[in-house]
Formats: C-alpha cells, structure tokens, sequence
C-alpha cells in the first residue's frame, strides 16, 4: 500500500507503518498518553515513558536500532517531527 500522508512521505521505509499507525491512533493515544514517549514495535503500543531517555533505554534492551519507533504523543500534528540518531550522525524528517 501506497502512502499519501504528506508527514509520512519523508520518514526511512523501516519507520513508515509505525507512524502511519501512530497518525491512525493519535486521537485515542493522546487521550491516554498525552505527553508521554511511546515506544512503538510493527505498529503495536510496547509502552509509555515520562521521558525519551527512559523509553531510549527500555527499548535498546529488547530491540535492534532500527526497528522501533520513539514517538512523542500529543493531540498535534507537532508531534509528527521525527529525529532519527545513530552513533555517528542523526536526521531530522
């Protein structure tokens, strides 16, 4: 499938379903985990963190860099910026 969400168009293949599932829920997630960083795997809801350096840690424990999302929930579009961050560089879509 073939995505037309202009804040998705951006974002690496590998992260592109998790956001897309995150724009899908916003409206209920952020009613329940409005500004918390939920960590987010094949577009399930793995947890909520009151911090990214929490959720960051919580993550690299289970999952390989590159195959979760890090996303801070709010009821705003904002919330769509990505940062990306490897040991050498980061990108932001």
């Amino acid at each position: 499938m073939e995505t037309t969400n202009k804040y998705v168009a951006s974002v690496p293949e590998p992260l592109k379903k998790d956001l897309e599932w995150y724009i899908e829920n916003q409206r209920e997630l952020s009613e329940k985990y409005n500004g918390k960083i939920l960590l987010i795997v094949n577009q399930h809801l793995i947890g909520a963190f009151g911090s990214m350096e929490e959720a960051y840690a919580t993550a690299i424990k289970s999952y390989k860099l590159g195959t979760f999302t890090l996303q801070p929930c709010s009821p705003d579009s904002d919330s769509y910026t990505l940062t990306l961050y490897t040991p050498t560089n980061f990108i932001v879509a």
